[in-house]
């Protein structure tokens, strides 16, 4: 226990601050770029006609993700009225576990996409996890972004989150 907790001080600390020179940016076919600490690990999933790339990876303390979900080919396009149904179930389908408690839930002001961002927590393993998550609406493309980990670790992953959240690019 020891061992895990100087190697979290070590972690927090080489990763603390304004700097994300460990960090590596992953460019993606899907137009978007981001950061992750660590080696991104990818898989292809499809469902109602919607293809979903997912890129994964974690540190000693927080899981990252981003998927891209590709609408072209639904029968769902993504327009100004179906935007807010679909943010909707996405929502839904991250808070909807029986212990998850939805603690905050905001749009995010930018051009050209909507943005919304949530807060949730959920009892995972006999642990609080605290989750964020952002959902942008682009084009056909829906893309979702999340970071999380033991709610013990909330400095941690807020700062993780700052790094990740503001190191999204479009091409």
């Amino acid at each position: 226990m020891f061992l895990l907790k100087l190697l979290l001080i070590f972690s927090f600390f080489s990763t603390a601050g304004n700097s994300n020179e460990l960090w590596k940016r992953t460019d993606t076919k899907e137009h978007i770029s981001f950061l992750f600490p660590n080696t991104v690990q990818s898989l292809i999933q499809e469902s109602n006609g919607i293809v979903s790339h997912i890129y994964q990876t974690k540190d000693l303390t927080c899981v990252f993700g981003v998927v891209c979900s590709d609408f072209s080919n639904s029968p769902l396009k993504i327009t100004d009225e179906t935007t807010p149904l679909i943010y909707e179930q996405m929502r839904q389908a991250s808070v909807g576990m029986e212990s998850a408690i939805l603690k905050d839930e905001k749009t995010v002001p930018y051009d050209n996409m909507l943005i919304k961002e949530i807060e949730y927590s959920i009892i995972k393993d006999n642990y609080e996890m605290t989750y964020f998550k952002r959902f942008i609406f682009r084009d056909n493309m829906v893309y979702q972004i999340s970071i999380g980990g033991r709610s013990r670790h909330r400095e941690y992953i807020l700062k993780g989150r700052e790094i990740f959240f503001n190191s999204i690019q479009f091409k």
